[in-house]
């Protein structure tokens, strides 16, 4: 499929977009700063079920990178604008790494356009998410480092010890999915701006989907303590963790993933989206989409003030 045109005015973007399969529609989310073909490997074990939608956030893959600075609560709207222009009412939505931290945000902002929640390998954000060791962070913003050696840090990044070592190939072609379509320097600013002012901590209570959080237990870019966070947080949240995986459970144990997900939304279904947004809120949630990036660093600066998060 080819770039679709979603929203209006100033705020509107194409975003490129991929479906497959037929069912009930299942709206994949993808990572900071990537291209939604790293889906690819796993579609079809889904595809028999479910209609799976996927594309690339505003600034990332083949999607135009924004003229100005994104917002988590803006890439929100970019994912229910999507579904209006596939003529969606509503869908599973699947949302992986910062992906996850938008499909937070469409289940808080959009209920109504959400049924089952699935939070793949991410955090609610904030200074008080559990952050990678410093060994990780500084693997992944060594950017003058040669070719090989990025690779291989992002390999460790990602992938488990063990996934690393006995399947290399795999880890090698996964690694050239995530390298082609690469982020522009605007559009990789963008992003991380947006994930440094994404907390959804104090609000978690208020999502309404029942939830899956999906995590690899040895995930050292987004510490398995955060998916502990989130599952208590929620109030119909259901964890998972898989064991032996890392940050890409989904890529390392990708059968295993999905019977895990088929099992939980299985015993839940049919599930149903959630009511809207009423009153104040909903008045309130198109400027505070519009003001993202400022009322997301005043709950970053509220939750500095506030007591520690509790798994």
């Amino acid at each position: 499929m080819s770039l679709v045109q979603v929203g209006r005015g100033i705020t509107a973007t194409r975003l490129h977009v991929e479906r497959d399969g037929a069912g009930e529609p299942l709206l994949w989310i993808t990572g900071f700063a990537i291209s939604s073909e790293i889906f690819s490997p796993v579609i079809p074990l889904y595809a028999g079920q479910f209609d799976c939608i996927r594309y690339d956030n505003r600034g990332a893959g083949r999607s135009p990178a924004p003229w100005r600075l994104t917002s988590i609560p803006e890439l929100a709207g970019d994912a229910v604008r999507l579904l209006d222009a596939l003529g969606l009412d509503s869908a599973h939505a699947y949302g992986l790494s910062m992906g996850g931290m938008v499909a937070q945000e469409v289940a808080l902002r959009f209920p109504d356009r959400v049924r089952a929640l699935i939070l793949g390998g991410t955090t609610h954000g904030g200074p008080r998410a559990v952050l990678p060791s410093p060994r990780i962070a500084a693997a992944l913003t060594r950017g003058a480092a040669p070719a090989a050696v990025r690779a291989e840090l992002v390999g460790r990044a990602l992938f488990s010890d063990d996934f690393r070592r006995r399947e290399p190939e795999l880890v090698r072609h996964y690694l050239e999915l995530l390298a082609r379509d690469r982020v522009s320097g605007r559009g990789l600013v963008s992003h991380l701006t947006a994930s440094a002012c994404h907390d959804t901590r104090s609000r978690l209570g208020r999502i309404v989907s029942p939830t899956l959080v999906l995590h690899g237990e040895q995930d050292t870019l987004t510490p398995v303590v955060n998916a502990r966070l989130l599952a208590a947080a929620v109030p119909d949240a259901t964890l998972a963790v898989l064991p032996g995986t890392g940050h890409a459970y989904l890529l390392e144990q990708p059968a295993k993933a999905c019977r895990v997900f088929s099992s939980w939304l299985g015993a839940r279904s049919p599930v149903a989206p959630g009511p809207p947004l009423s009153g104040l809120a909903a008045r309130s949630e198109p400027l505070t989409r519009h003001l993202g990036l400022q009322v997301g660093m005043l709950r970053t600066a509220r939750s500095l003030t506030s007591g520690p998060s509790r798994p």
